[in-house]
């Protein structure tokens, strides 16, 4: 049929920021090979700079979870989300790769990299994220973001013996949606895709 929706399609008709977990004891073996996919992404002159930590130890979650400022939200009434994950998946860049590759002779004509109006490490760990995020609906669960923004970056890196010069994006979460009902709000939706020409 012309109008059925193709798998990809359907995975991304599905996919929702979920910040509501439920506790399991379920196991999901196709988590542990998803940073092998996730990571298979285009980066700017192959420098390679994305990399991904796959977190499924309970007592590392924890710890995630505690320097991420879980308790906090929770004296204000949110349920758990970090702690309650199946696994989380941290992205980080390592910048530096893509200097030393943009300073290579076949890059010497190439804008320099220090300059870059939009630095490409943070497209390409975009890329990572969001093949992350569909690579988790695939399994059944649902996945959230949180950003480096409001977390101990230093303790975590520090927990995990990331590099200190490495870039923190963020994380992603995996776990099993937590039953709720939620009475949708009616807003007006702005026009985010165009044909052609930029419209309002």
């Amino acid at each position: 049929m012309q109008n059925e929706e193709t798998y990809l399609q359907s995975l991304l008709n599905k996919r929702k920021i979920v910040r509501k977990y439920i506790e399991t004891n379920k196991k999901f073996p196709a988590l542990k090979t998803i940073p092998e996919y996730a990571i298979k992404i285009p980066t700017a002159g192959f420098s390679r700079g994305i990399e991904i930590i796959h977190i499924s130890e309970k007592k590392n979650i924890l710890q995630i979870a505690k320097y991420s400022n879980e308790d906090t939200y929770v004296e204000k009434g949110y349920d758990k989300w970090i702690s309650n994950s199946l696994s989380l998946f941290l992205i980080v860049i390592n910048e530096e790769a893509y200097h030393k590759r943009y300073m290579q002779i076949d890059k010497n004509t190439s804008t320099n990299s220090k300059e870059w109006e939009i630095p490409y490490w943070y497209v390409d760990a975009g890329a990572a994220m969001m093949n992350c995020m569909l690579l988790i609906e695939e399994t059944g669960l649902k996945s959230g973001f949180l950003g480096s923004h409001n977390i101990a970056k230093d303790k975590i890196k520090k927990h995990l013996s990331i590099p200190s010069e490495y870039l923190l994006l963020g994380f992603i979460t995996a776990g099993l949606e937590k039953d709720i009902d939620v009475e949708k709000k009616s807003s007006k939706k702005r026009k985010l895709t165009h044909n052609e020409y930029f419209s309002k």
